[in-house]
């Protein structure tokens, strides 16, 4: 898979307002649970056999999975579509059929670590795992000491960066894409990036004053997606300077492909491939999508075992999936970009084949950090003005 080779000021209603930095509203419907069981776990699969487990695994690995046996369910918080899940969930239960019983959240960026934390505070979360892409807010759970402590067996056959805090592991390499309407815009008007597409609507600013969508800076996604960048992408505030007048702030991925579909905008700017690729790659031509060429951004998406899971072992055998060679290939058929260098599958960029197409030197690898208050406020207060 690769990428397509190539009005009025904004309104200030749709800037972000500062006492939401870094908040995410959950998505519509997002307490409601994904997923559910696959199917009732039969005693046939309450008893079948496990898989043999990797060389590299330890002896003691059976415990975990005789363990698993007599938990038989899993929960997820995440603010990851069912589409992304479903192809790990069916290779899972296909492998530990007693563990039919998974379930995910499709939450907003925040709420997936707000809801942990409220109900753990109270003593009653459900919850295993935390899954989700919102870098900043990993960096606050990592001074939490809310991951359980638990070494994957796969660590050893991983980057050293794939355990990105402690007890915070890497799901998958996800970049930061566009998108655009193939119906609205001429050829030449198909950008390759941000810098590219400055240079587009400057052409034509009456053409394309508010035809831009951007991920606001204030929502946690939207924070790291704008300020990772910035930060690594050569001359990246004068292109934001440029482009930014030009843009409306949205607080969700849903939206911002929304309105690039309906027309409202030409294009969507960083969104995660996981959520851009697959809806230009299912839209029938109508929309295109890009990395950038002056430097892609790939926020990875974390994936931690919470101390407090009620089905711990059931967790550490879904996490070894995740990191193994077959759960990347199927994190990769879900629409995520798989990592593990040794990770067979031909549904999407590899983070290896962004580096050979981009060049390694414009792949940008996002670290999360916790963000102090002020500077997040400063940052946001930037962006504002540069948004005229």
């Amino acid at each position: 898979m690769s990428s397509n080779p190539h009005g009025s000021a904004p309104d200030p209603a749709t800037r972000p307002s500062r006492r939401r930095l870094l908040r995410g509203a959950a998505a519509v419907g997002g307490l409601a649970v994904l997923g559910g069981p696959l199917s009732a776990c039969t005693a046939d699969e309450a008893n079948a056999a496990a898989p043999q487990a990797p060389v590299y695994y330890p002896a003691s690995y059976d415990r975990i999975v005789d363990a698993s046996r007599r938990e038989r369910k899993l929960l997820i918080y995440s603010n990851t579509s069912q589409t992304n899940w479903q192809p790990v969930f069916d290779a899972f239960a296909q492998r530990y059929p007693w563990l039919s019983d998974i379930r995910a959240t499709n939450l907003g960026g925040s709420a997936v670590y707000e809801r942990y934390y409220s109900e753990s505070a109270a003593g009653t979360c459900p919850a295993d795992v935390l899954a989700n892409n919102a870098g900043p807010l990993w960096g606050d759970y990592a001074t939490r000491d809310a991951a359980a402590d638990y070494r994957s067996p796969e660590k050893d056959h991983l980057p050293d960066w794939a355990e990105l805090l402690p007890g915070v592991w890497t799901m998958s390499t996800d970049p930061v894409a566009l998108i655009y309407n193939r119906k609205t815009l001429a050829a030449d008007q198909f950008p390759d990036g941000l810098r590219s597409l400055a240079a587009i609507v400057e052409a034509q600013p009456s053409r394309f004053r508010g035809k831009v969508g951007v991920y606001d800076p204030t929502n946690a996604y939207g924070y790291a997606s704008n300020q990772g960048y910035t930060s690594n992408v050569a001359g990246g505030w004068d292109t934001f300077r440029r482009l930014l007048p030009f843009a409306h702030a949205d607080h969700s991925s849903g939206t911002l492909v929304e309105k690039v579909v309906s027309g409202e905008y030409d294009f969507s700017v960083n969104l995660s491939g996981g959520v851009a690729i697959p809806a230009a790659e299912h839209s029938g031509g109508l929309l295109g999508w890009s990395y950038y060429a002056e430097g892609t951004v790939v926020m990875p998406r974390g994936v931690s075992i919470v101390k407090t899971a009620p089905h711990p072992n059931a967790a550490r055998l879904f996490l070894d999936f995740l990191l193994s060679a077959d759960g990347q290939a199927k994190v990769a058929e879900g629409g995520l970009v798989p990592y593990r260098p040794d990770v067979r599958q031909d549904a999407m960029d590899s983070l290896q084949d962004m580096r050979r197409k981009l060049g390694a030197d414009r792949v940008h690898l996002y670290r999360p950090v916790q963000v102090p208050e002020r500077v997040q406020e400063a940052y946001v207060a930037r962006w504002e003005k540069a948004a005229g």
